[in-house]
């Protein structure tokens, strides 16, 4: 068994997921610009590693965090809790995405993209792997900020009646959860060549880990990845299954699971605040 295989991909599927699941547990809606910002930043990343310094990267880097920043202050300012949120925050993700791979595509091309600067031993993908597992199950489960977070989702304007900052609360968490999200994109670039399209593919994987573990149980996501990352490798590396099926595999056993236990795997007692 390649353990290197299993514990990177387990990484960066858990990773992406958490992210997908922080977003649709406050807004109820999939962020779809994720993958997007996802795939500009692997091409900037490659740019700033391989040429360093350019006035164009500089440009990029500023319109990925400042559409981010104002995408989020927008939302949580003209439409705190408001049902005419969620139509806006899909069609605006939707908006995003296609506007920044269209920029990116245009600035960069739609070459693939990969640094394999170096090596990554077994050992330290063995520390990230337990770093992240533990500093998540803590935060989701004991943490104030996790209860703050919790009690923001079931009752907006009750957390604000008792004068804590909803908003930037909320700001300052989804920019972490930006940051370990672009974080991730490097080890992916060390270890592949990455194309403009491949983020979809890391979306729909994120999706369905979200849907595997439920939402309500962000601390179990990395569990949640690493059982999918291992009927991967046992269905496609092992047995040799057509790997251009994978994400029809996986679209097909979404379906199944919203059809039949919506509420899956690590959902089955009711969440206390």
């Amino acid at each position: 068994m390649d353990l290197g295989y299993i514990l990177l991909n387990t990484i960066v599927y858990g990773t992406v997921a958490m992210v997908i699941a922080s977003f649709f547990g406050f807004w109820k809606i999939l962020n779809f610009s994720l993958g997007a910002y996802m795939m500009m930043w692997w091409y900037i990343l490659t740019k700033f590693v391989l040429n360093w310094f350019s006035s164009i990267n500089v440009v990029m880097l500023l319109v990925l965090v400042g559409t981010f920043l104002f995408i989020n202050r927008w939302l949580l300012k003209y439409f705190p809790n408001d049902k005419k949120r969620d139509h806006v925050w899909l069609v605006l993700t939707l908006w995003v995405s296609i506007v920044l791979e269209n920029l990116t595509s245009y600035v960069y091309g739609a070459n693939s993209v990969g640094l394999s600067l170096f090596s990554i031993p077994t050992y330290w993908l063995i520390i990230v792997f337990a770093v992240l597992v533990g500093l998540f199950f803590y935060a989701y489960k004991y943490s104030f900020l996790w209860v703050t977070l919790n009690a923001i989702s079931e009752n907006w304007w009750l957390v604000r009646g008792l004068w804590i900052p909803t908003n930037k609360t909320l700001q300052i968490y989804f920019v972490w959860m930006l940051i370990l999200l672009l974080s991730v994109c490097f080890l992916l670039l060390n270890e592949s060549s990455l194309r403009a399209w491949d983020w979809i593919f890391y979306m729909i994987k994120g999706i369905w880990i979200m849907i595997l573990v439920w939402i309500t149980k962000k601390e179990y996501m990395f569990f949640g990845a690493l059982i999918y990352v291992l009927a991967e490798y046992l269905l496609f590396v092992k047995l040799g299954l057509p790997i251009s099926y994978k994400e029809t595999f996986i679209l097909f056993v979404i379906l199944f699971v919203l059809m039949f236990k919506p509420e899956w795997l690590f959902s089955l007692r009711k969440r206390s605040l």
